[in-house]
């Protein structure tokens, strides 16, 4: 699974207005009830997943970047949302205030899909300079196209690589 296709152009919040790690969360996961990706009745039980797992560890990488993730059961298919805050946001732990976040949300069984795309979007962050560009970015189709041309230039795949674990449309569950 490539990264643009887990958020989608619809996936990208380019002006977060989060102050902290939790209202960041809470945003994030409203944006996806918003665009229809998660139903409305799983929004508080996702928020809490994903808190107990950034109590397990903050998922701030450095370079002012955060990928939130955790598996569930409560969603059948990968689905994500990136996010750019200007001013930054504190996102606990000892690093910079983050500017870029990543939040992904993978089916509980999908162990190997998940790892696999945590590694996809680690290779797309740690080039030199990438952060930087998606720091200023001022639309979210400039937002869309940087993840574009990176996966492009790294020769990320155009098709999954296990269908079974990574499909490509999110399906609701509870709907």
């Amino acid at each position: 699974m490539r990264l643009s296709d887990l958020i989608g152009k619809e996936g990208i919040v380019h002006r977060l207005k989060a102050t902290d790690r939790d209202e960041a969360l809470m945003m994030l996961v409203q944006h996806l009830v918003d665009t229809g990706r998660i139903a409305a009745e799983h929004q508080d039980d996702i928020l809490t997943a994903l808190c107990k797992r950034e109590a397990l560890g903050a998922t701030n990488i450095g370079n002012g970047v955060a990928i939130p993730h955790v598996k569930t059961e409560l969603v059948n298919e990968f689905m994500g949302v990136l996010a750019r805050s200007r001013e930054g946001i504190d996102f606990g732990g000892d690093e910079d205030p983050v500017h870029v976040i990543i939040l992904f949300l993978s089916p509980a069984r999908a162990v190997s899909g998940h790892l696999r795309l945590l590694a996809h979007i680690g290779g797309i962050l740690k080039h030199d300079g990438y952060v930087q560009l998606l720091r200023s970015a001022e639309t979210r189709a400039e937002l869309y196209e940087l993840i574009q041309d990176a996966e492009r230039m790294l020769g990320f795949a155009t098709d999954d690589d296990d269908d079974r674990d990574t499909g490509q449309n999110p399906v609701l569950i509870g709907n």
